[in-house]
């Protein structure tokens, strides 16, 4: 579980740009670090810029069990929630059937 995220940008002249961003509350939900990362990079602004490297860093880990859940009246997050814990049992017992489920667990969150 992460609670920060930081983003760095290396551009063409190798000089670099750092954006963090501390969450709400400690998650390894996908979605919502998807969402902040986005959010970082559109901070940025960068338009027309010569683009060299991209880093996304997780900060600030702790252990899952030392995490609160902010429970929500929002149904589509439990439905990612679950999908996600669903996911990461199936890896764990065939990782040959994993990628097959990662598509479904893809196109079933749109």
């Amino acid at each position: 579980m992460t609670q920060a995220l930081t983003l760095t940008v290396t551009y063409a002249d190798r000089t670099q740009t750092t954006r963090s961003r501390t969450l709400t509350e400690a998650t390894a939900h996908t979605p919502a670090l998807a969402t902040t990362a986005r959010e970082l990079l559109t901070s940025l602004g960068l338009q027309r810029a010569r683009v060299r490297t991209l880093a996304l860093r997780a900060e600030r880990l702790r252990p899952a069990e030392d995490t609160v859940h902010q429970l929500t009246f929002d149904d589509r997050d439990h439905k990612l929630r679950r999908l996600e814990r669903l996911f990461a049992q199936v890896s764990q017992q065939d990782p040959l059937i994993a990628p097959g489920a990662q598509r479904q667990l893809v196109s079933s969150s749109r």
